[in-house]
């Protein structure tokens, strides 16, 4: 019988009562335990949210090397590709100058043909 007793009440470590005196005795303490008690969560709230926002920089800081590489990368690629069309633009400047010498050369023998004629 003693077991069919035990089964039946519900589980708890701390009945109703002994909780009431708990409370009883917590509210009957000077204001001492009541701010060194709202002091210790207000230092647990504070460092979750410490937590928290270290977490979120931690985020931040790999999004923004991630992002900076991928613009290191990108810029690399566009100062290969300017330096390719500069050296093409001199190769380019280089031939038309000797064209251009080609043809002043070719202009004054012209000309000077005319001149004896």
């Amino acid at each position: 019988m003693e077991s069919a007793t035990v089964v039946d009440e519900p589980m708890t470590n701390v009945n109703s009562t002994d909780f009431l005196r708990v409370v009883d005795h917590a509210a009957a303490m000077n204001d001492r335990w009541l701010f060194l008690a709202a002091f210790c969560l207000l230092l647990l709230g504070c460092g979750a949210v410490i937590y928290w926002l270290v977490k979120q920089l931690q985020g931040v800081l790999a999004s923004h090397k991630s992002a900076r590489d991928a613009h290191q990368i990108a810029l690399t690629q566009i100062i290969a590709t300017q330096n390719e069309t500069a050296l093409k633009l001199a190769v380019c400047i280089d031939r038309n100058t000797a064209a251009l010498e080609d043809c002043t050369f070719e202009m004054r023998r012209v000309r000077d043909r005319k001149v004896e004629v």
